[in-house]
């Protein structure tokens, strides 16, 4: 199979440049998707940093609930990957507000 060389009268075609996000959605279920996950992030990153001051294991569990839906957006559409980190973060803090409160509730009761 020989590919025949290209019409020197035909113009060049550049191909289309590549999509961003999910090819399978349309661009404004992209958008709303990634709006959604960058506010679901920033929302978990205030519960955390809520939940370190006060009613840690509340505010914990509310952060790392929120931090995870917006990483599993942010998987499943392939959009907002500049939020991951903030979610990470949020989701890390959460887990820390958890786990200091349950220590600070040991701490009371054992001393």
């Amino acid at each position: 199979m020989s590919q025949e060389p290209p019409r020197s009268d035909e113009p060049f075609v550049a191909p289309p440049p590549p999509s961003i996000g999910n090819p399978m959605y349309s661009a404004d279920v992209l958008a709303a998707k990634a709006a959604g996950a960058a506010s679901d992030a920033k929302t978990a990153l205030i519960f955390a940093l809520v939940g370190l001051l006060c009613f840690g294991f509340i505010f914990g569990f509310l952060a790392y609930r929120k931090a995870n839906e917006a990483i599993e957006t942010i998987d499943l559409y392939e959009v907002a990957q500049d939020k991951r980190g903030l979610a990470r973060m949020a989701k890390i803090l959460g887990i820390f507000d958890i786990v200091g409160w349950v220590i600070a509730l040991v701490l009371r009761f054992t001393t």
